[in-house]
């Protein structure tokens, strides 16, 4: 027997040849002793691969080193078998462009996402989100280590899960893959169960961008957890979110799901025909108050109208019900809070939150002992002493306040975000991930964006595309959505490529056939600008044709096209005379085929006073240029009509024989 030839990087499961993910965790399999091409890898100039730490059926998710900020991320990177999916591509764009819509305390960080450059050594590029780094356990990992928790701290956990998926049913965006293994479990703000919902890989917007990914049809989720009409390819909506937050509430209580069965399509019939158990007769159940478990108990009705209408509304039942019942919730231990002490459900009973700090109403024995005392040795310190005392009026430093002052004094003094946790972006997430609707820490966020957008336009306008480069990447840390900022970056990092080419010219495309298009490019060195410029085509010592080069605006390109109609070798010179300076020239040998045959490789020859010659490297794929009418050109014309005059072809050379392109099969 043949042993298994891929294996999958994460739980160790072979497989056949044949099998691309696996079937447990759904990582991209690997061959035997092939390496993953991006551990190890500096993407972007910023973010250092260094470990694989999950995968789904969409990509792959890393933990990797922000060395701009200094701070660990976690970076998702589409599958590159899926890369050539669209309806894969697309999924993956939506995931992120619904993450980005969201802001809310429990639910994970995006900070950027778009497309990475292909290389060398990731020839296929790849879809990319980089995201919060979340170091805690799965909700799954939690259950099976610790079993059926109790009524407090169950809901603790389902209450901050249903707030985070309210936030996004109150977008109109529907989660649709609600279940343990995409819900985290940390320590934050002193909080052992501080709870972050990720991956809406499979939302959806509830309002507009329908596709054949949401249609009716198509089943989503996970088989455990899934909506009765999900299971059945129907239209789903904010209401089988709350059925599947009922069923993990269910588990959270008693320790077993309300369905059990031995395949996946056993399971979806159950969801779809069968009534779930009463819960207080399922494993632990017995412990659960009728109240909490009549409220769960109606997230899982068959009927999506008999369920509550969002996840808000189950937060606000649930937290009714256990104070009917007389369950303390647990409160968070922060080091500090900004949420408010008492907010009102949708049903108008108090929700009680944190405990507010009590103020003092009169003084305290130790200030009239400390007040007495002083008085005896000095009457009028004393007195001043006890009228505080007295009064009460020791002042109480609002952290909210602290915070946003020293925010005001980050954005003043330039530090957007760097260096760490003392930067506009980390207090103000700080103050938000409390309250993310703090106006005045948004407020100061967007001033934070204007800012970085202006010095971005400033430094694009001088030339110093390195700097606005940087300085978007920034604004993008603010706002990973900002559809302007990323269209801008785009095209800075071409105009930041096109900077670095080396002078000279070069043909496109390489190899020159008599009969088709030509287009010329000459590409002057930094600083030359204005002026004019030509291309001159030679034979020998004689001119044949001189042609107008047109330059291409905010580039060092100017371009002209031309087409042959003799073979033969050829001089191609390239003149540009400059505002301020003296003229320079470039030429490269080229030789004009006929059709059948390919052009040989041509070399460069630089003459004074130009720079010493470069060897031209493999000419790049031409810029956009703005199409005839805009300025006068069309770019499919030779600019002075007609051909040369026809020469005698010299003798016909025998062809190469074209490449091998091999017979295998790629997996």
């Amino acid at each position: 027997m043949v042993a298994p030839a891929k294996l999958c990087p994460l739980c160790g499961v072979r497989y056949d040849a044949a099998a691309t993910f696996c079937q447990k965790d759904g990582a991209r399999l690997t061959a035997e002793g092939e390496e993953d091409p991006f551990l190890g890898k500096m993407l972007l100039d910023q973010f250092r691969i260094e470990e694989a730490i999950g995968a789904g059926g969409m990509g792959t998710v890393y933990r990797a080193r922000q060395t701009s900020l200094n701070r660990d991320v976690a970076i998702k990177i589409l599958h590159s078998e899926l890369t050539r999916n669209p309806d894969a591509v697309r999924r993956f764009r939506r995931e992120a462009k619904v993450a980005t819509q969201l802001e809310h305390p429990n639910l994970v960080r995006v900070f950027l996402f778009g497309e990475l450059p292909k290389t060398d050594d990731i020839p296929d590029g790849g879809l990319y989100l980089a995201m919060e780094y979340l170091d805690g356990r799965s909700m799954v990992d939690l259950m099976r280590e610790e079993g059926p928790l109790p009524v407090p701290r169950a809901l603790h956990l389902i209450l901050q899960t249903s707030g985070a998926i309210g936030a996004a049913h109150a977008q109109g965006i529907v989660h649709r893959d609600v279940k343990p293994e995409n819900i985290i479990v940390l320590k934050k703000h002193g909080d052992p169960d501080y709870v972050k919902v990720l991956d809406f890989g499979i939302a959806r917007l509830l309002w507009g961008e329908h596709t054949a990914l949401t249609q009716s049809g198509v089943i989503f989720g996970t088989a455990r957890y899934i909506s009765p009409e999900g299971a059945s390819g129907e239209p789903t909506d904010a209401r089988s979110d709350v059925y599947s937050l009922g069923v993990l509430a269910y588990q959270l209580l008693t320790g077993v799901t309300p369905f059990e069965a031995s395949t996946p399509v056993a399971m979806l019939m159950k969801h779809i025909h069968e009534e779930a158990p009463d819960l207080r007769r399922m494993g632990l159940g017995s412990q659960v108050p009728s109240e909490i478990a009549d409220v769960i108990m109606r997230c899982l009705a068959k009927n999506p109208d008999m369920r509550w209408d969002d996840a808000s509304q189950l937060a606000a039942a649930l937290t009714v019900a256990a104070q009917q019942a007389n369950v303390m919730l647990p409160s968070a231990r922060r080091t500090w809070s900004m949420a408010p002490a008492e907010a009102s459900s949708s049903f108008g009973t108090p929700i009680t939150g944190l405990p507010k700090r009590k103020k003092r109403s009169g003084p305290s024995p130790i200030a009239l002992a400390a007040a007495f005392i002083l008085g005896a040795t000095a009457v009028t310190g004393g007195a001043i002493l006890l009228k505080e005392a007295l009064t009460g009026d020791s002042a109480e430093v609002d952290p909210v306040d602290a915070l946003m002052a020293e925010a005001e004094r980050a954005l003043a003094d330039g530090r957007f975000d760097a260096p760490a946790d003392s930067n506009v972006e980390s207090i103000t997430h700080r103050i938000l991930d409390e309250n993310p609707h703090h106006a005045a820490a948004l407020a100061l966020r967007r001033e934070a964006v204007a800012q970085l957008r202006t010095r971005a336009e400033d430094a694009r306008a001088a030339g110093d595309f390195d700097r606005a480069h940087d300085e978007l990447l920034r604004l993008l840390h603010f706002l990973p959505a900002d559809r302007e900022a990323r269209d801008l970056l785009a095209t800075v990092e071409r105009e930041r490529s096109a900077q670095r080419e080396p002078a000279g010219v070069h043909t496109e495309p390489e190899a020159v056939q008599r009969g088709q298009m030509a287009s010329f490019v000459g590409i002057v060195p930094m600083g030359s600008r204005g002026g004019e410029a030509r291309f001159e085509i030679r034979s020998g010592r004689r001119l044949l044709r001189r042609i107008p080069a047109v330059h291409v605006r905010g580039t060092r390109r100017w371009v002209a096209s031309y087409q042959f109609g003799s073979a033969g070798d050829y001089t191609l010179r390239f003149v540009h005379e400059p505002a301020e300076g003296e003229p320079q020239q470039w030429d490269i040998d080229l030789e004009v085929g006929r059709p059948t045959v390919a052009g040989r490789t041509r070399t460069t020859r630089t003459t004074a006073p130009t720079p010493s010659p470069t060897p031209m490297r493999t000419p790049t794929p031409p810029p956009p240029v703005e199409p005839a009418g805009s300025d006068g050109i069309d770019w499919t014309v030779p600019p002075l009509g007609g051909t040369m005059t026809p020469e005698p072809d010299p003798e016909p050379e025998e062809a190469a024989p074209p490449p091998w392109t091999g017979s295998g099969s790629v997996i």
